[in-house]
């Protein structure tokens, strides 16, 4: 019971004390903490945004807001959270590989639809979502990953877990996502992810609002590195699918 009650306590110290802009070296210009949040639900909570459904993170994780300024002087109907016309859908979207040098990018340049070796993850899959019709190509193409739900991104498939852990210190390692509001006329769900993902494919409709944090112990963040391949290419349920590309 000791220690437990000294790794609470030290915790809860680690948790106060960090700074975002020191351990991500990005400017404080680039936050706002008026979008900070501290998680205290048990289990994710179930809300809708922009008629889409999202579940929310849980207690253990933090919220560092974002300066949404630079998205321009919308009346931020796109932050709106009471279903009002011009609300946005909420999805997280992950970091897995260099995760500080990704995180970086992001902030100072924006989403950029990924070119590399594995780009077409779920590109070639149909889109069955509400938005399908209203797109000229029937599969989903290539785009930003996000997903309405954080466990589809901790959740080990396959060895292959969508987030990777980072050392904070000594003792505590860390989990980072982005919380982000996605236009929903935008999104498309591939049929291979079993309405676990979206695909947004152009980025200006992704805007980050918020970097998540989530501290776990050295041993935990060890037992996930054994479980998990970070090597692999990330893996989502796939159905094949007969279909011809369209240029």
């Amino acid at each position: 019971m000791a220690s437990n009650y000294w790794f609470e306590e030290d915790l809860e110290r680690v948790i106060e004390s960090f700074n975002p802009t020191s351990f991500f070296g990005l400017p404080a210009s680039m936050f706002n903490s008026k979008g900070d949040l501290r998680y205290c639900n048990t289990e994710p909570l179930k809300l809708t945004r922009g008629h889409w459904d999202y579940f929310t993170p849980f207690k253990g994780w933090i919220r560092c807001g974002l300066d949404i300024d630079k998205f321009g002087n919308s009346g931020a109907q796109w932050l709106a959270c009471d279903g009002a016309a011009g609300e946005w859908a909420v999805g997280f979207h992950g970091l897995r590989r260099d995760v500080l040098e990704v995180l970086k990018r992001i902030a100072f340049e924006g989403f950029k639809v990924f070119q590399g070796k594995y780009s077409e993850w779920g590109a070639k899959s149909k889109d069955i979502g509400p938005n399908a019709s209203s797109f000229q190509e029937k599969i989903c193409g290539q785009g930003i990953f996000l997903t309405p739900q954080l466990k589809y991104l901790t959740d080990n498939i396959e060895n292959c877990r969508l987030m990777k852990p980072i050392q904070y210190n000594k003792y505590y390692y860390i989990d980072v996502a982005l919380q982000c509001r996605i236009q929903p006329k935008k999104i498309r769900v591939p049929e291979c992810a079993s309405n676990q993902y979206y695909i947004i494919n152009n980025p200006i409709y992704a805007r980050p609002y918020g970097i998540l944090v989530r501290f776990m112990t050295e041993a935990e963040a060890i037992t996930i590195f054994a479980d998990n391949n970070y090597n692999l290419e990330p893996v989502i349920p796939f159905v094949e699918q007969d279909v011809t590309p369209v240029n």
